[in-house]
Order: C-alpha cells, then sequence, then structure tokens
C-alpha cells in the first residue's frame, strides 16, 4: 500500500523536474509514443492519404483509442517499477543505517561502542604516521561505581552510566571520538598537543561529578611516545589510570 501511495504521488508530480524520481514514468511514456504514432501512420499509408486527418482515422478506427492509450500504460507500468526500485532503495539505506548504529553505537549510553573507538584509533595512528599529526587517547574509569551497583542495584548504576556519557559527550571537541570502552570505562581518541588532552580530562572529571556525582579518573597516553599500536596505547593509558586511582584513593583514606 505504501508503494502505491509512493507511486500515486510520483504520478501526481510527473510534470515537475524531478527528474529522478520521474525518469522512469517519463521513459514508460516516450517507449509507447511509437505505438500509436506507427498505428495511425500505418493505417495512412494503407489506406492512401486523401485528405485524410490523423483525427480522421481515430474517427474511422475507434481501435487507435487503444494505441493512444500506450503512452499512458508504458508511463504507470514504467512509473510503477521506478517507484518500487526507489522504495526499496530507500528502505534498504535505512535497514544500513539501523545495521550501522547496531554495529558502532553503545545501546547504553548512545555513545560509539567498543569496535568503533578501537577502530578510530587505528585509523587515528595512520594518519599521524602520514601527516604527523598529533593525538593523545585518554581512558576513563568512574570512581566508586561498584559502590553504586551494590547499593543501589544495577538501575541506578546505568543511570550514572548514561550520566556520564552525557556529561563526556559534551566536553568532547570536534573531530575527537568518544567511546564506551566496557563497564565503566570511556575512550577518548583527542587530537592536539599533551597540554590539550590533560585539559580535557580535568574537564571531564568537573564534568562528570556535576552530573553524577562520582569522579572520574583519567590516564592519558601519547602517539607515539607511549604506544605506536592501539593496544600499547591503551596499556599504556591503563597503566596511568590505575596510578591516578590508586594515589585518589590513599588520598581519600588519608583524609580519613
Amino acid at each position: 500500500m505504501k508503494i502505491v501511495k509512493a507511486y500515486l504521488r510520483s504520478f501526481g508530480q510527473a510534470f515537475t523536474y524531478d527528474a529522478r524520481r520521474n525518469v522512469y514514468l517519463w521513459f514508460g511514456f516516450l517507449w509507447g509514443l511509437p505505438v500509436p504514432v506507427f498505428s495511425i501512420l500505418l493505417d495512412l499509408s494503407l489506406g492512401g492519404v486523401g485528405g485524410r486527418t490523423p483525427f480522421r482515422v481515430i474517427g474511422d478506427h475507434p481501435i487507435h483509442v487503444f494505441f493512444l492509450a500506450h503512452p499512458l500504460l508504458f508511463a504507470l507500468v514504467f512509473g510503477a517499477m521506478g517507484t518500487v526500485r526507489h522504495e526499496l532503495e530507500g528502505e534498504n539505506r535505512r535497514l544500513i543505517d539501523e545495521l550501522t548504529d547496531l554495529a558502532t553505537t553503545d545501546p547504553l549510553t548512545g555513545l560509539h561502542n567498543r569496535r568503533y573507538v578501537t577502530e578510530e584509533l587505528q585509523k587515528a595512528i595512520h594518519r599521524s604516521e602520514r601527516s604527523s599529526q598529533p593525538f593523545s587517547i585518554v581512558l576513563f574509569d568512574l570512581d566508586k561505581f561498584k559502590q553504586i551497583n551494590d547499593e543501589r542495584g544495577h538501575g541506578a548504576g546505568d543511570i550514572v552510566l548514561r550520566g556520564a556519557a552525557t556529561a563526556l559527550a559534551g566536553i568532547t571537541r570536534q573531530g575527537d571520538v568518544i567511546g564506551r570502552y566496557g563497564g565503566d570505562e570511556f575512550l577518548l581518541v583527542a587530537y592536539g598537543d599533551l597540554s590539550s588532552a590533560m585539559a580535557l580530562a580535568d574537564r571531564a572529571n568537573e564534568a562528570v561529578k556535576q552530573r553524577t556525582g562520582l569522579s572520574v579518573s583519567a590516564g592519558v597516553a601519547r602517539f607515539p611516545e607511549d604506544g605506536v599500536s592501539p593496544q600499547a596505547l591503551i596499556d599504556a593509558a591503563d597503566t596511568l589510570l590505575a596510578s591516578t586511582k590508586r594515589k585518589r584513593y590513599e588520598k581519600d583514606t588519608a583524609r580519613r
């Protein structure tokens, strides 16, 4: 039914300049046009012209009315074929977009998923090797997140994760890529110098704390100083992240 409606809309716009939608319709019309022309010319040649006109021929032999309808019939058939094709192509594009989103998006937070962000990290390495464009990665981890899950349940934990994701997305600059790396960890591929990456880590902590009440620890690794492969960079960032969390824990303990 959707295809029929779409075709009727297309046929109703046959006299517009939207060639992409109506090219099949006009192709069918032109394809069927020779049928009445040849039938009338053949009738004229067989019967002798003798003052006869195409209108007289049609009046004498009403069968030509059927032939005259051929351009419209062909237009309908080809137009329907074209409309069906456009509808199917549109549906296929929509399904491909949905599958792409499912393959690259974390369903809980709406950020990119681990697969996507690690692929972007690999691309960043290739770009940097070609153009010497500097970049860093920042691995974030929510402090005391396990306590939220244990005391308030996983539903509350999911709300915190979504809030943290929104906060991190809000501080991410254009061109940088942020994604959920796993659990309560997030990975940011940040272009620019090291100081800008460190500043992003500080801004992330403030933004997440404001949004969720939890602080966030970060480990920053630099390409190529800290590694030349995605895993080496992530390992370096994870080591620094663990050190940051340990220092923060020791500081909190000393305050008590």
